[in-house]
């Protein structure tokens, strides 16, 4: 009886533990938004306040500034543009590429390798032989520049994941399809995507987020026109002046916001898109 009471304590105590450890490692991931949060609806005074001040009165002067003075909210639509286009794409080229390397074994292994390999190089090192490239088309600056200088970032991730969704899917059901005369378009667009939805969501939810917090490309290849939200921040940072912490918090927030709420609204396919193929 003491032997199963102290494998009982024992188990209690580990169990304790684990959640303390799994507290321990929220409060230390989540402290920096909370303190971005905080400095978002903070005056100047509270904002250089030592020590740290954790009561104060709201404000929303920073969040007029940050749309004001830096046209923010045009900014926002710019990366919006950029995010969605270059995942629609994506999804649209990669998801087709995905399919016949699955299922037609096309390129083999070799080709799966050399599309990963391409979306591990980083993105300083293409950045300037993109830019000579579009700047042959004129296209810097342009609302197209973004969405297909991504494709080198996400297509390459679209396709190597989206074809471990596709293989999951048994052949047989596409089989049944062609023998009664289900034409290759109807095969995607009735079989194998509609299966691979959870897949499709997922991807697109990465590909979004890839997207849409990109800065070296946006950088470089943007300059008025086209500038994103995530090039905007670099607004509020000044050699000549003091860094603007409450407007640059507001803005910083306002970028964070459509990936969060995205992720969250598409919670349930992101979590059965992430766990698809993890049991058999």
């Amino acid at each position: 009886m003491s032997g199963v009471l102290r494998r009982l304590s024992a188990q209690t105590l580990d169990v304790k533990v684990r959640y303390a450890a799994i507290i321990l490692l929220l409060l230390i991931y989540l402290f920096p938004i909370y303190w971005i949060l905080t400095m978002a609806f903070k005056l100047p005074k509270d904002t250089f306040a030592y020590p740290p001040v954790f009561v104060f009165q709201p404000t929303l002067e920073n969040f007029a500034v940050a749309f004001g003075k830096s046209n923010f909210l045009r900014l926002t639509l710019n990366s919006t543009i950029a995010a969605l286009g270059n995942t629609f794409v994506s999804i649209a080229i990669g998801s087709l590429a995905a399919w016949g390397i699955s299922r037609h074994r096309i390129g083999g292994s070799g080709l799966l390798l050399g599309v990963l390999s391409v979306r591990m190089i980083p993105a300083m090192s293409i950045v300037i032989p993109l830019f000579l490239l579009f700047v042959q088309f004129r296209l810097v600056d342009s609302f197209l520049t973004l969405p297909l200088a991504y494709l080198a970032m996400n297509l390459p991730f679209v396709i190597w994941t989206m074809k471990a969704f596709i293989d999951d899917i048994p052949y047989e059901i596409e089989e049944s399809a062609i023998i009664d005369g289900c034409s290759t378009v109807g095969l995607l667009r009735k079989i194998v995507l509609p299966l691979a939805l959870p897949g499709l969501v997922a991807t697109s939810i990465f590909c979004f987020i890839f997207a849409w917090n990109e800065l070296i490309l946006a950088t470089v290849l943007t300059r008025l026109t086209a500038r994103t939200a995530v090039v905007g921040l670099t607004t509020f940072i000044s050699q000549e002046s003091e860094i603007n912490w409450g407007a640059l918090s507001a803005a910083a927030l306002l970028v964070m916001t459509p990936p969060l709420a995205l992720a969250v609204l598409l919670r349930n396919y992101l979590l059965r898109g992430l766990t698809a193929g993890a049991l058999k």
